[in-house]
């Protein structure tokens, strides 16, 4: 799994040029809108030249941004922290200028704040949400007053504190909520794109028969023409015995490369069992050679000793070949020395039980076994920080066909996991 792990790399992360550009061109034309309406309809007196050069810093930003960058750029990751940091500078310095955290305009704090929680890693999201709320701190005790003629514009301490804490609360939990389910959709998604160039890569390697006769079919015209070409030579009567006795043995060869291309364009039927289905018995056979290299044991039990669960039909299916190859290599992984195999009936259902004699599952994760980035055991080589895409991947994989998986410890004193697979009989046929 770990070339699988490393194809998350190129899930970038970033915001298109283009998207943050427009945004910012809607702040500047909001805030220079919002202040004309302010100032000429409601009597206020603004400080015009502060507010305007702040906003002129905007317009200028965005032109060098335009400049830097054309419209279907992604920004990386450090540069999207710091245009978004400088969006939150620029709203400071108007909210400054323009009363401070008594205007109701200081919600559009959260704005920016929206953005980053979506778009940006924890690591640049911390550092915004630090920043703004230093900002949104300093706000409440310096700024220009709101000044107007006809109304009196005093703000009492106490409302001033109210608006920080609710901003502050606001903030943090758009973090965490927000935050927290754009996190987990992202790693789904890029857990679902492994798995599904994994079953595309499967399934290449199960068209390969299919190459071949191809180049069966292309490759029998030159043969046969060299194969007409030597006989004819070997009949010339011109030609010495040592040079027709090399054309014999060119013949042969040829002959040879015709019979073994022959065999490779034998494409098999689709419907024939012995190319498409495989018995159970063998399958788990054949799955438990790959865990042998790690020097694991494996036993295969079927309920009885019951022959007819173990010459059921199974479909060579990618899903099902990759999902429990990753299964029964995840339980070699945390097995001490043995992986243990229990098949059996229940109805129209095979149950096949997956069981390890390692350490189990810790119980902290064993309700969100099966989630994308969720290590699938506590005694992980990585501490505990694995990615948990095995399991993942076998889930997806493997429900695609209507078998269920269920993960659970074995009962106590007996130490290791059980992973529960049940694999209804339509998945036979």
């Amino acid at each position: 799994m770990e070339n699988a792990e490393k194809e998350i790399s190129s899930l970038g992360l970033g915001i298109r040029a283009k998207t943050l550009m427009s945004l910012r061109w809607v702040a500047a034309i909001g805030q220079t809108i919002t202040c004309l309406v302010v100032d000429y309809f409601f009597g206020f007196q603004l400080p015009w030249i502060e507010i305007l050069l702040t906003i002129l810093a905007l317009i200028i930003s965005n032109l060098v941004l335009y400049l830097r960058y054309s419209n279907n750029n992604r920004l990386s990751e450090t540069a999207t922290t710091v245009v978004i940091a400088g969006d939150i500078l620029q709203l400071a310095l108007l909210i400054f200028f323009t009363g401070g955290l008594s205007n109701p305009f200081v919600v559009l704090f959260i704005t920016p704040i929206a953005i980053t929680v979506t778009s940006l890693p924890i690591r640049s999201t911390s550092i915004l949400i630090i920043l703004t709320i230093i900002f949104i701190t300093i706000l409440g005790s310096f700024n220009y007053p709101l000044e107007n003629s006809l109304l009196d514009l005093s703000v009492p301490p106490i409302f001033i504190l109210g608006m920080w804490v609710s901003l502050f609360v606001t903030i943090l939990f758009l973090t965490f909520y927000a935050g927290g389910l754009t996190d987990e959709s992202r790693k789904t998604s890029a857990a679902l794109k492994v798995a599904e160039n994994l079953l595309v890569r499967e399934k290449n390697l199960s068209s390969l028969d299919g190459l071949a006769a191809a180049a069966a079919h292309h490759l029998g015209t030159p043969l046969g023409t060299i194969s007409l070409i030597a006989n004819e030579l070997k009949n010339d009567d011109s030609i010495n015995e040592s040079a027709k006795k090399d054309l014999m043995i060119l013949s042969e060869e040829v002959d040879k490369c015709k019979k073994i291309l022959g065999s490779l364009g034998e494409k098999p039927s689709s419907d024939d069992d012995l190319i498409t289905k495989i018995e159970l018995q063998a399958l788990l056979e054949e799955l438990c050679e790959l865990i042998k290299v790690k020097e694991i044991e494996f036993s295969i039990t079927f309920e009885n000793d019951d022959s007819g669960i173990k010459e059921v039909l199974l479909k060579r299916r990618s899903e099902l070949l990759l999902g429990l190859s990753n299964i029964i290599e995840n339980a070699a992984d945390f097995a001490q020395s043995i992986v243990e195999l229990n098949v059996s009936q229940n109805g129209k259902v095979i149950n096949l039980e997956i069981s390890d004699d390692g350490r189990g599952f810790s119980n902290s994760i064993l309700s969100r076994i099966g989630d994308p980035y969720v290590s699938t055991r506590s005694n992980s080589s990585d501490g505990g920080d694995g990615l948990g895409l095995g399991f993942f991947i076998s889930k997806t994989l493997l429900e695609r066909l209507d078998i269920t998986i269920q993960a659970y410890n074995k009962p106590y004193p007996k130490n290791g996991a059980v992973v529960l697979i049940k694999i209804p009989y339509d998945t036979t046929s």
